[in-house]
């Protein structure tokens, strides 16, 4: 157990770079955790396209989807793996993923007065309206929260699910940051392994003991 406990200065120094890697600016992190647990859902960010719309939830739908709000990952937007934005951030960048899609789709709705729910799965999140159809990716059966309950889904396409974080984290990083990230985490490596070297090519030899020359001689 003490084992387990024991955090050695070299993964301290590794996790460090990883996050320095992954977010260059840490805050973008910590904004992202806080708009997590509560999404920043803002009609006031959205009156404009929300002026110009029906009150018609599936077409607003089509429209953020097609039209305000084309798909984009985090690495594309933000160069980050995982942002979870403003609603006027996104209106500013006029792209984003699932989060961004969602939060300017709840506002519309919120704005024209249309009835919604916030829906999370384990790979998306989507807004459930009234006349919602659903989808593979978009329906209870997958949602997390059942009657405000936490579950887990009994019916579950782990391989899907596997494709679409890889594809969401990994496929869309930029190779420069993926050579900087295993780069880095090699050099720290080599690191402690020559500082190992160099210690131990600074260490004294041990000189032979009086007693055990005189062993050898009195053998002769």
């Amino acid at each position: 157990m003490t084992r387990l406990l024991k955090f050695s200065p070299r993964s301290a120094i590794a996790l460090v770079w990883i996050l320095f890697t992954l977010y260059p600016n840490p805050l973008l992190l910590a904004r992202s955790i806080a708009h997590a647990v509560n999404p920043p859902v803002d009609p006031l960010a959205v009156q404009a396209w929300a002026k110009e719309l029906p009150n018609d939830p599936a077409y607003i739908e089509q429209q953020v989807l097609g039209r305000f709000v084309p798909y984009a990952v985090p690495w594309q937007s933000y160069g980050v793996p995982w942002y979870y934005p403003t609603t006027s951030e996104v209106v500013a960048m006029g792209k984003g993923d699932c989060q961004a899609r969602m939060l300017v789709l709840a506002s519309i709705l919120k704005a024209k007065g249309i009835p919604y729910r916030l829906e999370a799965s384990l790979d998306h999140i989507w807004v459930e309206f009234p006349g919602k159809q659903s989808n593979a990716l978009e329906n209870g059966e997958l949602a997390l929260l059942q009657d405000g309950k936490l579950r887990l889904p009994e019916r579950w396409d782990w391989r899907q699910s596997y494709r679409i974080e890889k594809d969401y984290f990994w496929d869309t990083m930029p190779l420069e940051r993926k050579l900087l990230l295993f780069g880095g985490l090699v050099l720290i490596l080599l690191w402690r392994v020559g500082i190992r070297r160099i210690v131990s090519g600074m260490a004294p030899t041990p000189n032979p003991s009086p007693n055990s020359g005189r062993g050898k001689h009195a053998q002769k």
